[in-house]
């Protein structure tokens, strides 16, 4: 094996690592909430105030940060040196720190009218304590679009272990707020916690970005040519980045006629999300910078062969989750947020929600994929338009749903509009590149898929067989852990039966 494969295979095992430490701190924060808090006003405020600033820069600014910082920098850097790409990065940072500003001061200005927005059947008093961490909590906007530019550029020279430790810290940051001071600063001191979060993962990357020869200066210079390439690429990406946030922001309205159906809705949402974002993370950024690489530097067949492997990864990885998740995902709620002031109730709620979210749980995946690669290939039209459809599928849905199932509506919609976007890239992917996705690959895919469909029967008839016999947390802990194993042996050797080629090249190796 190549020593460029050995180093991308220790990149990828460190990213792992790393990233399943930082989810797994980030479901112990979420736990903490509900466990301080609740599921009452404190934590639907908290919950909805900690969401809108986010909201707000995905979308005006995040997907130019995600998506066309790094096509565009390494086109720079490729065809006209470092020392161009250097000054392309300090009008980017400039002008990324203008915009979040700008709407970090419109939002503490108006926080009042855009909670009523987000949250409009809240009671005075929880829309009010709203603005109020609403407030406190926009200056993330400013180090998350120093964090997330920094990310890219190091991501471009090659360092995927420091911006894979930034979540780590953040996390690790406000679990300690929790146990030295929760109690005694509450809701108020959790919000400028997150602030000082948010500023950690921009500040432990400045000496890497020193090492890599970056000296910031501003420069406001904006009508550079490397700028303009990057507004292009921005409006559609903005708008194809949005599916998440609006789902977040759709949900959030229905739900707050609702007490504690926020929390609900959210806990269960990150939970959903923080799963895939395991995989899918180190899959697209370790992926999506090679992949710009190989565009930039007219290496077509490269591309797509990492194009390719990408969702073939995605495939094999997610659907064995997604069976999993909606069989066990009662003791699973159960485990991170069945203590503290959360009562069973809550639970059973939080347990529902995420069953129905999983159905989704292969199409977001998938779609973070096929994005990315429309982006890399300097297509941001394509995941547009196909953005905006799942976005209308998603809020007819919930108009229709909510009805017939309350939350669990919504949470149903917002997978199934999930579903549709990655049906829509990857029928658009095949259409404009016919040669990339070959009948070998589809096999290997709907085998994963099957295989994991068959687990799932094994996993689920495991589980109504022991689930009576647990009720205490260790007994839950048990459960998820016999029907893990399990799981894990029927999906290994079901996969290795079907011929899929990832699972037999590993066997083989290990043999």
């Amino acid at each position: 094996m190549s020593k460029f494969k050995n180093k991308m295979l220790l990149t990828a095992g460190f990213m792992a690592i790393v990233t399943l430490a930082a989810k797994a701190l980030g479901l112990v924060r979420n736990s903490f909430l509900t466990a301080y808090f609740g599921s009452g006003m404190e934590s639907d405020a908290f919950l909805t105030a900690s969401t809108l600033p986010t909201i707000l820069f995905d979308v005006v600014i995040g997907g130019v940060i995600s998506a066309s910082f790094i096509p565009v920098f390494n086109d720079i850097m490729s065809k006209r040196g470092k020392n161009e790409a250097m000054k392309f990065v300090n009008k980017f940072v400039t002008l990324i720190l203008c915009i979040s500003v700008l709407i970090m001061t419109v939002g503490i200005i108006f926080r009042g009218p855009l909670v009523a927005i987000q949250v409009p059947n809240y009671t005075p008093e929880k829309q009010a304590l709203t603005a109020e961490l609403t407030a406190i909590m926009f200056p993330m906007i400013i180090f998350t679009g120093l964090a997330f530019s920094f990310v890219g550029l190091l991501q471009s020279f090659g360092e995927y272990k420091i911006p894979a430790m930034i979540s780590l810290v953040s996390n690790a940051a406000i679990i300690l707020y929790y146990i030295f001071f929760g109690k005694k600063f509450g809701v108020y001191g959790l919000s400028i916690t997150m602030v000082i979060a948010w500023s950690l993962q921009f500040l432990i990357q400045i000496p890497w970005i020193r090492k890599f020869g970056v000296r910031f200066r501003f420069d406001f210079r904006f009508k550079d040519s490397g700028i303009k390439q990057t507004l292009l690429l921005a409006g559609p990406m903005l708008i194809s980045t949005w599916v998440q946030p609006l789902y977040s922001l759709v949900n959030q309205r229905f739900a707050s006629n609702i007490d504690s159906a926020v929390t609900y809705i959210q806990q269960s949402n990150q939970l959903y999300i923080m799963v895939v974002g395991v995989f899918s993370f180190i899959v697209t950024n370790l992926i999506f910078p090679k992949l710009a690489q190989a565009v930039a530097g007219n290496n077509m067949a490269e591309a797509k062969r990492l194009t390719v492997s990408s969702i073939r990864a995605i495939v094999l990885i997610i659907a064995p989750l997604m069976a999993g998740f909606m069989i066990l995902s009662k003791p699973v709620s159960d485990i991170i947020y069945g203590y503290g002031k959360m009562d069973e109730a809550g639970v059973e709620a939080i347990s529902v929600l995420l069953k129905y979210y999983s159905v989704g749980m292969l199409g977001l995946g998938l779609n973070e994929i096929l994005s990315k690669a429309f982006f890399s290939l300097q297509d941001s039209k394509t995941p547009m338009r196909n953005s905006v459809v799942s976005m209308v599928v998603n809020i007819v849905l919930a108009y229709i749903f909510y009805n017939f199932m309350s939350t669990n509506g919504l949470a149903l919609a917002a997978a199934c509009g999930s579903i549709v976007n990655a049906a829509l890239n990857w029928f658009c992917m095949v259409r404009k590149y016919p040669d990339m996705i070959r009948k070998n690959d589809i096999k290997n895919m709907l085998f994963s898929v099957l295989a994991a469909a068959l687990m799932g029967v094994v996993v689920y008839i495991v589980y109504i067989s022991i689930s009576g016999r647990f009720d205490s947390l260790l007994g839950n802990i048990i459960v998820c852990a016999v029907c893990g194993a399990i799981g894990v042996i029927a999906y290994a050797v079901t996969a290795y039966i079907f011929g899929i080629d990832e699972v037999r090249m590993i066997i083989k190796k290990k043999e």
